[in-house]
C-alpha cells in the first residue's frame, strides 16, 4: 500500500511539473503573450507582436541588442556570448560579464531561456537565433528588433522604442555626437601630405586578415572623425559584418596611414597576434607598421556586431591612436 501511494504522488508531481512547463512555454499555436499591460509593435520583419508596455525581464540574443539595452540602462536576464568568446563581449565590461549566457551566435539554448522567465526576447539578423523565432515566441513575445545592415543608429532607436527609453536614447546619441567632435579635432591635426589620413580595418586570423569595408559601423566612425578609407576598401561590402579575405601573400592590400588590427578574442589577444604578424614576410614593410601606426583593437566592436557602446569603444581607441 505504501509503495502504491508513493508511486501515485510521484506521478502527480511529474504531471504538475509538465503542466508548469507547458504553461511557461505558451500554447503551441498562439505563442506566449505579455502577462501585463501590452501594446502592439511591428518588428523588422513587418510582423506585429503584442509586447509588454514596460518590459522588465528581457533576453538579448544578439550582440547589438545587448549593447543597446545596456546603453539604455537595462540589464538583460540572459544574453548571447560574443563571437570568438565564451561570455558577453569583453568591451561591455563587468556589468555584462555577470549576465547569464543563454545563447551563442550559432543559436539559442531554449531550456536556459525558459529558466530566465523573460517577458520579452530580442533577436536580430546576425545570429542563428533568427531561425528559431517561432520556438522563442512560445516562451515570450519575440521581436526581430532590427537589421544590422541598416545602421547602428536605426537599430539603437528601435531598441529604445521597444524598451520605452526615448530620453536615454537622446542622451546617449548626444554623448556620441560630442565625442565625435572632440576626436575629429585630434584627427584633423594628423594630415598626411596635406590630405586626410587613410585608415584600414582588419580582422586577423591564422590564415590571414579580412578587410572590413566602407559601410561597416567602425568605418562610419572613422569617416565621422575625419579619416578616409583606401579607395579599394571603400568598395568592400561589410553590411552583414563580412568583408574581403586577403591572403598572406597580399598583405600590401591592408596598408594605410593607420591600421586598426582586430581579433574577436579581445584586445589583449590582438596585441599577441600583432606581435606574431610582424614576423611575417610583407607585414614589416607596410607603411603603417614602419610609421608605428598599427593598433591592436577589440575585434567585436570594430569588426562584428555592436551598438552605441561599441561606437564609444571605437571612438576611444581612435582617440588613443590619434593622440
Amino acid at each position: 500500500m505504501r509503495t502504491r501511494m508513493i508511486r501515485f504522488f510521484t506521478l502527480i508531481a511529474a504531471a504538475l511539473l509538465m503542466l508548469a512547463t507547458v504553461t511557461a512555454c505558451g500554447d503551441e499555436d498562439s505563442g506566449a503573450g505579455p502577462s501585463g499591460p501590452a501594446r502592439e509593435y511591428t518588428d523588422a520583419r513587418g510582423v506585429t507582436v503584442d509586447i509588454p508596455q514596460n518590459p522588465g525581464k528581457i533576453v538579448t540574443l544578439a550582440e547589438g541588442a545587448l549593447d543597446a539595452a545596456l546603453a539604455l540602462g537595462v540589464i538583460p536576464v540572459g544574453t548571447t556570448s560574443a563571437r570568438g568568446q565564451t561570455k558577453a563581449p569583453a568591451y561591455l565590461g563587468a556589468q555584462a560579464s555577470e549576465i547569464p549566457i543563454v545563447a551563442t551566435p550559432r543559436g539559442p539554448n531554449l531550456q536556459q531561456i525558459l529558466k530566465a522567465r523573460p517577458d520579452l526576447i530580442l533577436v536580430d539578423d546576425t545570429t542563428a537565433s533568427r531561425n528559431s523565432l517561432d520556438e522563442l515566441a512560445k516562451i515570450a513575445p519575440t521581436l526581430l528588433v532590427a537589421k544590422y545592415a541598416e545602421g547602428w543608429e536605426k537599430y539603437f532607436k528601435a531598441v529604445a522604442d521597444v524598451l520605452g527609453k526615448p530620453g536615454e536614447y537622446t542622451k546617449v546619441t548626444g554623448e556620441i555626437t560630442t565625442e565625435i567632435g572632440k576626436v575629429k579635432q585630434q584627427v584633423t591635426t594628423k594630415q598626411v601630405n596635406g590630405r586626410a589620413p587613410t585608415a584600414s580595418i582588419v580582422r586577423w586570423a591564422a590564415d590571414g586578415p579580412t578587410i572590413v569595408g566602407g559601410n561597416s559601423m567602425s568605418s562610419w566612425v572613422l569617416t565621422q572623425v575625419g579619416f578616409t578609407r583606401p579607395a579599394a576598401q571603400e568598395k568592400i561590402n561589410s553590411q552583414g559584418r563580412s568583408g574581403d579575405k586577403v591572403s598572406l601573400e597580399n598583405l600590401d592590400l591592408i596598408d594605410a596611414d593607420y591600421l586598426f588590427f582586430g581579433v574577436l578574442a579581445g584586445k589583449e589577444k590582438a596585441a599577441e597576434e600583432l606581435s606574431a604578424a610582424r614576423k611575417l614576410p610583407g607585414f614589416g614593410t607596410l607603411g603603417a607598421n614602419r610609421s608605428g601606426n598599427v593598433f591592436p583593437v577589440d575585434g567585436v566592436p570594430w569588426t562584428s556586431g555592436s551598438g552605441p557602446l561599441g561606437v564609444k569603444s571605437v571612438l576611444a581607441e581612435v582617440a588613443a591612436a590619434a593622440g
